[in-house]
């Protein structure tokens, strides 16, 4: 590409190999016909150092075209729109479905050839619950949130027109909340439940008023049966949730902690389980009172219900993005130690190198641990390359990526994901191990968030981070959470610190720095 094409940078992820990534980036590639007609993104290059994508960029004129034909396909032809994730979903519920049977598989007992083939339908299942969902789902509010402004717009205008006296944010977060449950707020449900079961069990309510878990786990046989099952099963059933790319998933622990805790805590269960069932309804409630306040048409309508339906289909199809994660760890275990290599550099391979490597019994370690250090994967149309260690150094510099400009602030402006006001002292979290500085009542800052940092963002007064749009991560949870939430502020990260105290206005998406 000539050194004259600028790439912009459209998202970075931490503690996601860019191999991982990979796949997801040929599907989105080979769907785009399918979504707008015609294929703009032809280029992609993602940058990797360690096990961290610290970059995902795209040239710029090649973006903008494209968030600018998907929003236009949108606004033209919703219905279709509609109806084309409609099929999506049941794509995603396709790949949840393969995993879940295929999640206890003994892959020591499979032939090289029954490796091939089952990785082979692996990756078929992936590419059809990513590819077009990708495209709808993450990049129009990518670069700028053009969806997330065009509906914001609309909001603040029908408002002015009904002369009402509403809050833009509350309506638009409304408007745009989805009228089906979580995976996360169906586990929650489910482990509210099981609390429940275990409050009204004597022998389990003694065994769990224990705070060490290890002494509850190695004592769980004292409890009645059914019970103990309805634990393990819960357990089992949603181990994989906080797992993201390369885990750790949960363990027994976290969970026979968490029950404990709650119970210590006396917390109100019946109250909160009633809160979490309702919650749907009551925003269905708020959200058919607003468009008749608002006097949406039925196109108008329209715009909503896509937007509300993006942002559950990238919840959900990222969940089952990290439950085939979670499974592909089993599998990779396997190929390391058939080609005496570590899992690390399994993890560094493509999908088509993984096959050639199986039916070959062997792979050069020193490519991987070059990869390790640092890796440029190229797409140019559907065609691939990757460069590794300083290969991947001299590619880059000969690129002409757009710099990223670092101010001094004192105020932020992001868009509000949750309204809301809070004043508190910030705690920046990126990663699960960052955690244990979050107290209750912090301001939780980070550069986007994922399913393992929920606890953390459990204990926040509100949340603020670098990544936006409603379809981002932190916008999801913070609606489900009933959190403050300011998103899109792009560099929240680099001019906040740990200590800094801030003043949170996310019905305004502004975050100002306190003296």
């Amino acid at each position: 590409m000539p050194r004259r094409e600028v790439w912009r940078k459209n998202f970075e992820i931490y503690r996601m190999p860019i191999i991982i990534t990979g796949p997801a980036v040929f599907s989105a590639l080979s769907d785009q016909k399918k979504v707008i007609g015609k294929n703009i993104l032809k280029d992609f290059l993602l940058v990797g150092q360690a096990y961290d994508l610290v970059g995902a960029y795209i040239p710029l004129k090649q973006l903008r075209e494209f968030i600018e034909a998907i929003l236009h396909t949108i606004k033209t032809k919703p219905n279709f729109i509609f109806h084309l994730q409609r099929d999506g979903l049941k794509d995603v519920s396709e790949l949840f479905k393969f995993v879940r049977k295929n999640r206890r598989t003994d892959f020591g007992k499979m032939s090289s050839i029954e490796l091939v083939y089952f990785h082979n339908k692996l990756q078929s299942y992936f590419y059809k619950a990513q590819g077009r969902l990708t495209l709808t789902t993450w990049f129009v509010d990518s670069d700028g949130e053009d969806l997330t402004k065009f509906l914001w717009g609309m909001v603040e205008n029908k408002i002015k027109e009904s002369n009402l006296n509403l809050n833009p944010a509350e309506v638009f977060s409304i408007l745009t909340t989805p009228d089906k449950a979580s995976m996360s707020l169906k586990e929650e449900i489910e482990a509210l439940r099981i609390l429940l079961l275990i409050k009204a069990d004597k022998s389990a309510r003694k065994l769990f008023s224990h705070k060490d878990p290890k002494y509850i786990e190695n004592n769980l046989d004292r409890i009645e049966s059914k019970l103990k099952n309805k634990i393990i099963s819960h357990y089992k059933k949603w181990l994989w949730v906080p797992y993201t790319y390369i885990g750790p998933a949960y363990e027994l622990d976290y969970y026979l902690t968490m029950w404990s805790g709650l119970l210590r805590q006396k917390v109100n269960v019946n109250k909160n389980l009633k809160i979490l069932e309702s919650q749907i309804r009551n925003d269905r409630k708020l959200r058919f009172n607003f468009i008749k306040k608002l006097q949406l048409n039925t196109k108008e309508k329209k715009y909503f219900d896509i937007a509300a339906d993006i942002i559950y289909l990238k919840s959900y199809r990222k969940d089952a993005w990290f439950y085939y994660c979670y499974l592909l760890e089993f599998f990779h275990k396997e190929l390391a130690k058939r080609l005496n290599l570590s899992l690390q550099q399994v993890r560094m391979m493509t999908p088509d190198e993984l096959n050639i490597a199986i039916r070959k019994g062997s792979f050069d370690s020193n490519i991987l641990n070059q990869r390790f250090i640092k890796s440029a994967y190229i797409f140019r149309g559907l065609k691939s390359k990757v460069y590794a260690g300083r290969e991947a150094e001299k590619f880059l510099l000969s690129q002409n990526i757009e710099k990223e400009k670092v101010v001094k602030l004192d105020m932020l402006k992001g868009t509000s994901a949750y309204p809301g006001h809070a004043r508190s002292y910030v705690k920046i979290v990126n990663l699960p191990e960052e955690m244990h500085k979050m107290k209750q009542g912090d301001i939780m800052v980070a550069r986007t968030t994922f399913p393992s940092l929920v606890p953390a963002m459990k204990k926040a007064a509100a949340i603020v981070t670098n990544d936006g749009g409603i379809t981002c991560h932190a916008a999801i949870v913070a609606r489900e959470l009933k959190i403050p939430c300011v998103v899109g502020t792009k560099i929240a990260t680099k001019i906040l610190k740990d200590g800094d105290k801030v003043d949170v206005d996310a019905a305004k998406g502004i975050v100002k720095k306190l003296k």
